[in-house]
């Protein structure tokens, strides 16, 4: 039986900020990943969502366990983890885009850089994927000039330039307007029927019942609960799980 894309193994991460006690973000976690399938993790703020997501390509560090991708140890020290990065796509709360190039730049520059792939080739493959996150139009505009709906498209875009094996989204409908989320959401849903793989941080629990084949629920640190959408979120067996949904439902 093939190995799951993602593997992660009793991970724990540790952070110790001067004069404070120290803070266990992430405490024993263990969790898969199938190739075409998509994960959500939900929970309170600072149950360790976002620090997971940020361990699975290597923007932080852990304290011990393993994390495999596609059979590539990220905790092997021979690992060069700056590379594997590129093949890990990750759409951030903020965007985080150039603010001095154009969407179409922020699209192409990182394949040149990174791929090693010609202006021209780079530019064409940007305005393809512009043209599929609904941004053809939009391609000679700086992010100043752009809503936060579509600054986050040119970031998915940028993402799947790469080509990455798997796609982190922490909270990426988190910052923009009500009436924005959805035409985002409905793209993430897009990707999911095309079969990428995608682990997901979202509050959104309608896109995470649709579209996510398995769940977890974090809290302190922990995964309280992990099972199915249906398992987790109209079955929950945790009392922790239940109050959270009851609260946020």
């Amino acid at each position: 039986m093939a190995e799951p894309l993602l593997v992660v193994q009793a991970v724990t991460k540790t952070y110790q900020r001067d004069g404070q006690a120290p803070h266990r973000a992430l405490d024993g976690i263990d969790c898969q990943l199938g190739r075409g399938e998509v994960m959500v993790v939900v929970g309170p703020s600072g149950s360790g969502k976002s620090t997971l997501l940020r361990t699975l390509n290597g923007l932080e560090s852990i304290d011990s366990g393993a994390i495999r991708v596609d059979g590539v140890s990220l905790t092997d020290p021979a690992t060069d983890v700056n590379r594997w990065r590129t093949e890990v796509g990750m759409v951030f709360q903020h965007f985080n885009l150039f603010q001095h190039r154009t969407a179409l730049d922020n699209v192409a520059l990182p394949q040149r850089v990174v791929r090693g792939r010609g202006r021209a080739e780079a530019e064409r493959y940007a305005r393809d994927l512009l043209g599929r996150v609904g941004m053809a139009e939009y391609g000679d505009r700086y992010p100043s000039q752009l809503s936060g709906g579509q600054q986050q498209r040119v970031a998915i875009a940028r993402a799947l330039a790469m080509d990455p094996k798997l796609m982190l989204f922490d909270e990426a409908t988190s910052a923009l307007d009500p009436e924005t989320v959805g035409g985002i959401l409905e793209l993430m849903r897009n990707l999911a029927r095309d079969g990428m793989t995608m682990a997901v941080v979202t509050h959104e629990m309608g896109f995470a019942r649709d579209v996510a084949d398995r769940a977890l629920f974090m809290d302190a640190g922990r995964i309280v609960e992990m099972g199915t959408p249906e398992d987790v979120f109209r079955h929950p067996k945790e009392a922790r799980t239940r109050a959270f949904l009851e609260k946020i439902l």
